[in-house]
């Protein structure tokens, strides 16, 4: 009997509920039932698919998911629970975000707009400006505290206030698969100077809306500390590959 009881303690979950509910004037929210981390991807694609069930001939646009995670000690795994995924539907026929041609290419005008877009932005993010956070997209649902964090992961490798956040055009992309909106998306690098800091990972994500025209569509800047390089005593070139991961 205490076999089986073992047993039945060692067999991971089954396929979570989800659970659909209305969130009025903002759409819907799928609640999901706690899975294994190993299987994220996989349960957000379910997620994607009821969704769409929900929306029927209407289009699906995602929001900010929300998680809590704990590890299952007695599997030794990482498990996701509470997880919330915002979405809406929309009528595809008045929308007013329209893809751009497959061959697209920006101007020198409107790459220089998003550039001052994108400095601007950091600059705000560098001296704790809530501003910024109007500068991002309203699906990321951005909240102060959240904007808080943000800065405090800009700030809290540097020895010092001696330097700059420079973005660093890395390319347009023409309808990204997996975007929440259609349409041209500048990719920025980020340079850091400051001292302490050795390196970025990741990068800006910008949503041209309209000529001339931008906000924040993801954020996703790591910053590699000097003294984490010094202990690791990893080279550039192991920097870039900590990078790619």
């Amino acid at each position: 009997m205490m076999m089986t009881a073992i047993a039945l303690l060692m067999v991971a979950p089954a396929d979570p509920s989800v659970r659909i509910d209305a969130v009025p004037g903002r759409g819907y929210s799928a609640v999901v039932g706690t899975f294994d981390s190993g299987d994220f991807t996989g349960v957000m694609e379910r997620v994607k698919v009821i969704a769409q069930q929900r929306c029927g001939r209407q289009g699906v646009r995602f929001g900010r998911h929300y998680f809590d995670s704990r590890v299952d000690t007695t599997r030794n795994v990482m498990l996701i629970e509470n997880l919330k995924q915002n979405f809406f539907c929309f009528d595809p026929a008045t929308d007013p975000y329209k893809p751009v041609p497959a061959d697209w290419t920006a101007s020198a005008a409107e790459t220089a707009s998003a550039s001052v877009f994108a400095t601007r932005f950091l600059d705000r993010l560098n001296r704790g400006d809530a501003a910024g956070m109007a500068m991002m997209d309203p699906l990321i649902e951005i909240k102060k505290a959240d904007w808080d964090e943000l800065r405090k992961g800009v700030i809290q490798h540097r020895e010092s206030e001696d330097g700059t956040l420079t973005p660093q055009l890395r390319g347009w992309l023409n309808n990204p698969e997996g975007a929440a909106y259609p349409g041209a998306y500048a990719l920025f690098s980020v340079i850091d100077d400051h001292p302490g800091i050795v390196g970025t990972c990741g990068g800006i994500l910008l949503h041209r809306v309209r000529d001339g025209e931008y906000r924040v569509a993801q954020y996703d800047v790591q910053f590699i500390s000097q003294a984490l390089a010094d202990q690791q005593g990893l080279s550039d070139a192991e920097l870039d590959r900590l990078c790619a991961r």
